[in-house]
């Protein structure tokens, strides 16, 4: 694994080593570097895992403006480590310049098992309570052919090109049908790249489980995240199958909201809110996998069924 923290606190790799196979998708016009705070993320995206907070699109609380992907994911952040037998832990610190905030991120890998543990706490150190959503923005090096399976749940089309549905339209997981008479697509599975389709889709479970998995079938390996429906409160699917600039990629966020935009989600009633001096935690496991072709399961502590 490769940390960045003065790009954000950016996670650029996450190498299965057995396989020699990188997890993480990298940008192939764009090399990673320090965006201006503000800046357009999608014009500077580089590839990997950032953190967004607290919005994922631009916009407007109480007069308070934040922009695109949010404030954490441009600026620098501390950094120290822990050095235990059989893992190391870094532990990543960055105030919010909008939000007041103070952001801690630990992530830790363990030296005998492919996880990787990540805990989130934000503090309020303001005179005032706030709303925000807090997203985790893994973009995986997916292919053709590769296989998505998530928890049982339910799914919003939110935009994207015409084969991956109309916007506003629901379907469980994992079959999608724009009417009765049509043969519904099948949405764990990558199409190839000519088809120039892309989408953006927020998934809610139906059961207490929250995790998804990415699969290359023909290896056998893959990769997946297990998260707590206590603190995260759905994924947002972002796949783009050469219909969005171009490119081919997944990324399957979790959320502690919906909708991502924050002032919608306060007008709905999803976003988190902090009071002041108060906290908020949230974690996440990471896991690396073989010898599967598809996945049914992920335990809390990063045990993968098949």
């Amino acid at each position: 694994m490769v940390v960045l923290p003065q790009l954000g606190g950016k996670i650029w790799s996450i190498e299965y080593r057995p396989h020699s196979r990188e997890w993480l998708w990298h940008n192939p016009r764009i090399d990673v570097g320090l965006a201006p705070f503000g800046a357009a993320f999608d014009d500077y995206w580089s590839g990997g895992a950032d953190v967004a907070f607290p919005s994922c699109y631009e916009s407007t609380w109480n007069g308070w403006k934040v922009p695109d992907l949010g404030e954490l994911w441009s600026i620098p952040w501390n950094v120290s480590h822990t050095f235990l037998p059989d893992s190391v832990t870094l532990t990543l610190t960055v105030g919010g310049r909008i939000w007041p905030v103070e952001v801690q991120r630990t992530i830790t890998l363990n030296s005998h098992l492919p996880v990787v543990n990540m805990t989130f706490k934000i503090t309020n150190v303001g005179s005032q309570s706030f709303p925000f959503l807090l997203g985790f923005h893994p973009a995986i090096a997916a292919e053709p052919g590769y296989r998505l399976d998530l928890a049982p749940g339910n799914v919003k089309v939110d935009e994207g090109t015409q084969e991956m549905g109309d916007i506003g339209q629901e379907y469980s997981w994992p079959y999608l049908a724009k009417s009765e008479s049509d043969r519904p697509r099948d949405m764990r599975i990558m199409p190839p790249y000519t088809e120039g389709s892309y989408g953006g889709h927020f998934f809610r479970p139906s059961t207490a489980a929250l995790w998804w998995a990415i699969t290359d079938p023909k290896e056998q390996s893959g990769i997946g995240l297990v998260a707590s429906i206590n603190e995260w409160q759905g994924l947002w699917i972002w796949q783009v199958f050469g219909g969005w600039r171009g490119y081919y990629h997944v990324a399957v966020e979790p959320w502690t909201g919906y909708p991502i935009t924050l002032h919608e989600a306060v007008k709905l009633n999803s976003a988190r809110w902090l009071a002041p001096h108060s906290n908020y935690q949230a974690t996440l496991t990471t896991v690396c996998y073989e010898g599967i072709d598809h996945v049914t399961a992920i335990d809390i502590d990063g045990t993968v069924f098949s």
